[in-house]
């Protein structure tokens, strides 16, 4: 990782969101670093080889699901190794319920999410995991 930057995994089927999004955070600040992943296997493999400062993933992939990521992430879901953002184009206010009982900083709906919000989500998502950090080891 860069000295300053803020490197964050996007997990995404769709090519041209995981484009746009990558687009949009960086147009947001310079310093974002993205690494782009299209399925949960390598996502999850990415994760275990590399630190991630954020995880922004989608919940509706193709053979799979984002929650096995979320799952593999936040093995206790108060206090998940990865701040995490779930984006997605699923409105359910249960699914979203249950994605921040699962550790999930946010769940963001596509179509109502600005490159701006993203931003403000992972930026506030490494803050709170940085309290969280701060409270372990108190």
């Amino acid at each position: 990782m860069l000295t300053g930057s803020t490197t964050v995994l996007l997990l995404d089927d769709n090519p041209l969101d995981l484009e746009s999004w990558s687009k949009g955070l960086k147009d947001c600040s310079s310093n974002y670093v993205i690494v782009q992943s299209d399925g949960v296997t390598p996502a999850i493999e990415l994760c275990r080889r590399q630190k991630f400062d954020c995880v922004v993933l989608d919940l509706d992939l193709p053979n799979s699901s984002g929650f096995e990521v979320l799952f593999a992430l936040a093995p206790d879901r108060r206090r998940p190794e990865t701040p995490m953002i779930v984006l997605t184009r699923l409105v359910s206010p249960v699914l979203h319920r249950m994605v921040l009982e699962h550790g999930a900083h946010a769940c963001l709906v596509k179509q109502r999410t600005t490159a701006q919000h993203l931003h403000e989500a992972v930026q506030g998502a490494m803050r709170s995991a940085s309290r969280k950090e701060i409270e372990r080891t108190d």
